[in-house]
């Protein structure tokens, strides 16, 4: 077996032996010659160049091969996945405008359609949609007598339409006395009447319909003719003139309980009259006085 040498003339690559001092091949000292790292390798160690780097036998490979191959590799994998990447963007653009945008998918919210979709379900075959609730009616009695907070409740009631010989009363008791007379009236015409929480009971006789609907009865607020008016809801303050009447009474009112200290001012005449109503009444009531327009 032929031993390979264990290392090689730094100047011309000839083999040298251990025992060497100089190169047999152009005569070099050995002391410039390289050192094998690796002397049991059975693999030849490539001569020195002139520049002083060891010349790679043929097929082999250098360090800076090796990286320049990984530097390749590397900008080859990055360069793929930008491509997908960008692929990626275009298919997510064309699916955006397919779908009814055109705009950035990636500022476009997605809509939550459920409650549309709850508000707009279609109805069932067959089925009817459900009717819109009736408001509760305003509270209403006829004539009698009352216990109040039993029969009927404290508040603010009217009459709507004419009522001849129409009499009521507000109760403290039901003994029939005068004594549990609170309030008292008679009239032909539309009333208003303040129940209060206190009395005991009210009684009516052809009055028709007490409500507690107070609406305005007049289509003219300049306008009205006898009975009990509510101020801004029936008639607009201001001065008004009657037509006249040979037993006109009237009352400015500061509220509807109907005794003496509900009235603000009153009087009789049986000439037409001029009274000014102010905004700060709560009612004008009168008997026998004809038609009151307004005159300012």
């Amino acid at each position: 077996m032929v031993e390979q040498p264990s290392r090689y003339c730094t100047n011309c690559g000839h083999g040298l032996s251990l025992n060497d001092q100089f190169c047999a091949n152009c005569g070099r000292p050995v002391q410039e010659v390289a050192q094998v790292p690796t002397p049991d390798a059975n693999v030849p160690v490539p001569p020195v160049s002139e520049s002083g780097g060891t010349i790679p036998p043929t097929g082999t490979t250098t360090q800076g091969q090796r990286r320049s191959g990984w530097r390749s590799c590397l900008i080859g994998c990055l360069g793929l996945v930008g491509i997908v990447v960008v692929l990626g963007i275009i298919g997510a653009i064309i699916e955006g405008s397919g779908s009814g945008g055109g705009g950035n998918v990636a500022d476009t919210p997605k809509q939550d359609n459920r409650k549309e979709a709850q508000q707009k379900t279609p109805l069932q075959g067959g089925e009817k949609p459900e009717p819109e609730p009736e408001p509760e009616p305003e509270p209403e009695f006829g004539d009698g007598t009352f216990q109040v907070g039993t029969d009927v409740q404290p508040g603010t009631y009217r009459t709507r339409v004419d009522s001849p010989m129409c009499y009521y009363e507000r109760l403290k008791g039901f003994t029939g006395e005068m004594n549990d007379i609170l309030a008292n009236n008679n009239t032909d015409s539309p009333a208003v009447v303040t129940i209060k929480p206190t009395d005991a009971g009210f009684s009516s006789q052809g009055c028709g319909t007490w409500t507690k609907n107070l609406s305005a009865i007049t289509d003219d607020k300049s306008s009205f003719d006898e009975g009990t008016y509510i101020v801004g809801t029936d008639m607009l303050p201001g001065t008004y003139r009657s037509s006249g009447g040979n037993t006109c009474y009237y009352e400015r009112l500061r509220n509807f309980a109907g005794d003496m200290s509900s009235i603000i001012a009153n009087g009789n005449t049986s000439a037409p009259t001029v009274v000014t109503i102010k905004p700060n009444d709560a009612g004008f009531q009168s008997q026998g006085c004809g038609t009151w327009t307004r005159l300012e």
